[in-house]
């Protein structure tokens, strides 16, 4: 393999790699415990005869064979996950649909993904960490780390710049209504964290390549989940305010999205098909200057695919989007998240 292929796919694989070994180690100590609660259910199980307990109640063998009703637990379906609520490019987002995984102290997500968009390749490790504030009310902690690459111009000649740290870290504040918690509300608020005047090849880097926006922004996000006899339905919409103009000029446009999932429940699997809608007040600002037209579409079509498998302690979602404008292909967008109730 070329030296330059295989450093493209050490970049592609790496983070995958990572963010999967990282929450592998995160979900052992809840492993352990569930295999530890196994052991001892089976070893107070009553004596079996002839296949049935002397007591008269099923054994935890049995209990574990018995049909279990096909039904998505409220608390979890829908559930916003990393990336989940974000306006913030074409791209679209990869949303959490079916059981998922809910209940422990701290709900675990971890979503991998990398996009390819214009010559541009993004790679995202986002993780976010979830506790509940009551039985309708929880707080999030959203943190990503970023990989990008692009192209930049240096006088005149252009070269390849690659960029990688945390992104804008943000605080997530998010309730729910309704007899089975079908209406749900969402308020995130995004801090500076993430370098927005980066420099690379002796250039600030162009804002699309920047980690992060500098400045403060807030996202406000409805979701409605409707339960069908098959699966289910979750549709929503967000608002988007990503800061003030920075110092360097740059300004994010206020955005929104309207978008609709539709899952599958097939056992363990939720496969799903989904269209997100992006748009834009105005286009976005680089430099003090309006971003060309074609190179930042106001209105984007995101179709979506997935298929979420979960268990009693973890979920696994494998996803892709793919933007398309009024210009063409915008992006293509491939994921996989890993998702556990830990402690």
């Amino acid at each position: 393999m070329p030296r330059g292929r295989l450093v493209t796919f050490v970049r592609l694989v790496a983070p995958l790699v990572v963010g999967i070994g990282l929450v592998t180690l995160a979900l052992q100590p809840s492993w352990e415990r569930r295999r530890a609660r196994a052991a001892s259910a089976e070893r107070l199980a009553p004596p079996i005869e002839g296949g049935r307990s002397l007591v008269g109640v099923p054994t935890f063998r049995q209990l574990r064979m018995l049909p279990t009703p096909e039904l998505a637990s409220w608390s979890a379906i829908g559930g916003c996950g990393a990336g989940g609520g974000s306006a913030s490019g074409p791209g679209g987002n990869i949303q959490w649909i079916g059981r998922n995984v809910t209940g422990g102290l701290v709900d675990a997500q971890v979503l991998t993904s990398f996009t390819t968009a214009d010559a541009n390749q993004f790679t995202a490790i986002a993780s976010r960490l979830r506790t509940a504030l009551g039985p309708h009310l929880g707080l999030a902690l959203n943190v990503p780390v970023l990989h990008k690459a692009g192209q930049v111009s240096v006088l005149g000649t252009t070269k390849d710049a690659n960029i990688a740290g945390f992104g804008d870290v943000s605080l997530e504040l998010a309730g729910k209504l309704g007899r089975i918690g079908q209406h749900q509300f969402m308020l995130t608020t995004s801090l500076p964290t993430g370098a927005s005047d980066a420099v690379r090849q002796g250039v600030i880097l162009p804002q699309h390549l920047q980690l992060g926006s500098g400045g403060v922004g807030v996202t406000g996000q409805y979701q409605h989940t409707r339960d069908q006899d098959w699966g289910l339905i979750v549709a929503g919409v967000t608002t988007s305010w990503n800061g003030p103009e920075n110092r360097l000029g740059d300004f994010r446009a206020p955005s929104a999205t309207a978008y609709g999932h539709a899952g599958y429940l097939l056992g363990a699997l939720v496969p799903a098909v989904g269209l997100t809608l992006f748009g834009k007040l105005s286009h976005d600002r680089e430099r003090g200057a309006d971003r060309p037209a074609a190179e930042d579409p106001r209105l984007v079509v995101v179709p979506s695919l997935s298929c979420e498998w979960a268990n009693d302690w973890i979920a696994l979602l494998p996803a892709a989007t793919f933007g398309v404008s009024a210009q063409g292909w915008e992006s293509l967008s491939v994921g996989i998240g890993i998702a556990s109730s830990l402690f």
